[in-house]
């Protein structure tokens, strides 16, 4: 096989890592650029401990006011819940270019988001 993922990929970190959350909240992302790709994974992470749920928030620019993605443009479901010692993952199927990871923890616990790019228009060699 001459086929790899690390030259199809680029990762960026949304929700950065928060070990022991204090208590219920929402954690909002930092904003991910899609210029130059043509798809996009959302992926909450969960450590041993704890209970969240995860959505996608987009806007057409960096600055500007995120909302929720609609459900017909991601793959999987708004709001899943987050599982203790693994990953979820939200496709986005939208047109916006930013992007970010939306955090809701229910009880604490080490919270994560992750932006995965994908199917760059010019591949790394």
């Amino acid at each position: 096989m001459n086929r790899d993922l690390v030259n199809n990929i680029a990762e960026a970190q949304s929700v950065v890592v928060v070990a022991g959350t204090s208590g219920t909240g929402t954690y909002a992302g930092t904003a991910v650029d899609l210029q130059g790709f043509d798809s996009a994974e959302v992926v909450g992470l969960l450590g041993a401990a704890g209970a969240g749920t995860i959505k996608i928030q987009e806007c057409a620019t960096s600055g500007g006011s995120y909302t929720d993605v609609a459900a017909a443009e991601v793959e999987g479901t708004q709001g899943t819940a987050l599982v203790q010692n693994g990953a979820v993952s939200l496709g986005y199927k939208g047109q916006l270019r930013y992007i970010k990871a939306h955090i809701t923890v229910t009880i604490d616990g080490v919270i994560g988001g992750l932006v995965i790019k994908g199917n760059p228009f010019v591949a790394k060699a």
